[in-house]
C-alpha cells in the first residue's frame, strides 16, 4: 500500500514516454507557482534572453518552462498539420465522389434516353385508353343520373309515407293517450253552518274518472274572505300567499274511478262583522283547490278549483275564472 502511495505521487515527475501518441498534451514541468505566474507574464522571448544573460530566478525552472511552452506549441502544430491533411483528404474525397458519381450519370443517360421513349409510346397508349374512358364515363353518367331521379322520387315517397306513418303513430298515441290517461276533477262543500265564533267547516274531493291511476297525486286547499270588490285572483293570491313552509310533499296515488276527500276549517272563528259581511254581500268566502298529478304516460297534469259561498243556501257556486284543467 505504501510503495503504491509513493508511485502515485511521484507519478506528476516522471518523464512521459516516447511512443505514446504524438498528439499528447506536454507533461508540465515541477515549477512553483510563483516562478510560472512570473514566466507567464513576461513570455518566452524575454525568459530566453534572461536566462541566456543574467537572471535572478532558478535558471533551470526557466529552462524547464521554456521546453514546456516549445513542447505545448509544437503539439498544437502537429495537431493544426494533422487536420490540415485530414481537410486535404476530405476535399480529395469530394472530388472523386464527384467524378464517379458524373460517371454513372454518363452510364445511366442512355438507359434514360430508351426509358423516355417508352414512356412516350406508354403514353400515348393511355391516352387512347382514357378517351375511350372518357366516352363509357359520359355513358354512365347518363344512366346514373337517369337512376338518380328514380331514386329521389322514391325517397320523396318513402318520406311522404314515413310522415303519414308518423302522424298516424302520433295520432294514434294521442288517442291512446286521452282514452286511457287518468283525468283528476275536484269539488267541495261546506260542512258547517256560518256562525258567530265558530270556524267554517269544508270538504274537498278528488275523484280520478280516468281508466289508469294518477300517480305521484299532491293536492292543496284554502279558504279566505275577501272584499266584494277584490277579484277572485287577488283573493286565491293571498289565501296561497307566503305561510310556515312544510318540510315535506305528501304524494298519493288515485286508482282508476278512485276518490279521496279531505277535510278543513277556516283560518279563524268567524266574527260578527264578517258573517254580517256575508249576509250582506259585502264580502265574499272564497274556497280553493287544486292538484298536480302524472299519468300512466308520465306526463304532469294540473286542475284547479275556485268556488265562493252563498250565504243564503249555504252552498258552494263555481267561480267564473280559475276553474281549469291541463
Amino acid at each position: 500500500m505504501t510503495q503504491s502511495f509513493k508511485f502515485i505521487r511521484d507519478l506528476p515527475s516522471r518523464a512521459s514516454p516516447t511512443w505514446l501518441w504524438p498528439f499528447r498534451t506536454a507533461r508540465k514541468a515541477n515549477i512553483p507557482a510563483a516562478e510560472r505566474d512570473l514566466f507567464e507574464r513576461y513570455g518566452e522571448t524575454v525568459i530566453a534572453m534572461q536566462v541566456s544573460g543574467s537572471f535572478d530566478q532558478n535558471v533551470e525552472h526557466a529552462r524547464d518552462w521554456l521546453t514546456e511552452r516549445t513542447r505545448s506549441r509544437q503539439r498544437r502544430e502537429r495537431i493544426t498539420f494533422a487536420l490540415e491533411i485530414v481537410v486535404v483528404l476530405l476535399i480529395g474525397g469530394e472530388i472523386l465522389l464527384g467524378l464517379w458519381q458524373g460517371h454513372l450519370l454518363s452510364l445511366n443517360f442512355n438507359e434514360q434516353q430508351q426509358v423516355l421513349t417508352n414512356l412516350q409510346s406508354s403514353s400515348a397508349a393511355t391516352a387512347k385508353t382514357l378517351a375511350a374512358l372518357q366516352s363509357t364515363t359520359e355513358l354512365m353518367n347518363t344512366t346514373l343520373q337517369m337512376q338518380l331521379d328514380a331514386v329521389k322520387k322514391s325517397e320523396a315517397q318513402a318520406e311522404r309515407s314515413a310522415k303519414a306513418g308518423q302522424a298516424s303513430a302520433a295520432t294514434a298515441s294521442q288517442a291512446l293517450h286521452v282514452s286511457e290517461r287518468a283525468y283528476v276533477d275536484v269539488d267541495a262543500g261546506v260542512t258547517s253552518i256560518p256562525k258567530v265564533g265558530e270556524k267554517l267547516g269544508f270538504q274537498g274531493y278528488f275523484a280520478n274518472s280516468g281508466r289508469t291511476p294518477a300517480l305521484d297525486v299532491v293536492t292543496r286547499v284554502r279558504s279566505g274572505l275577501a272584499l266584494a270588490s277584490d277579484t277572485a285572483e287577488h283573493a286565491r293570491s293571498v289565501a296561497f300567499g307566503p305561510s310556515v313552509p312544510i318540510p315535506y310533499t305528501s304524494k298519493g296515488i288515485i286508482s282508476a274511478g278512485g276518490k279521496v276527500q279531505t277535510s278543513w276549517q277556516s283560518a279563524a272563528p268567524l266574527s260578527q262583522a264578517e258573517l254580517d259581511g256575508l249576509t250582506t254581500h259585502r264580502m265574499t268566502l272564497y274556497v280553493f283547490a287544486d292538484v298536480t298529478y302524472k299519468d300512466e304516460f308520465g306526463r304532469s297534469h294540473q286542475t284547479n278549483f275556485c268556488a265562493f259561498l252563498d250565504p243564503t243556501t249555504n252552498t258552494l257556486l263555481r267561480c267564473g275564472s280559475l276553474n281549469a284543467a291541463k
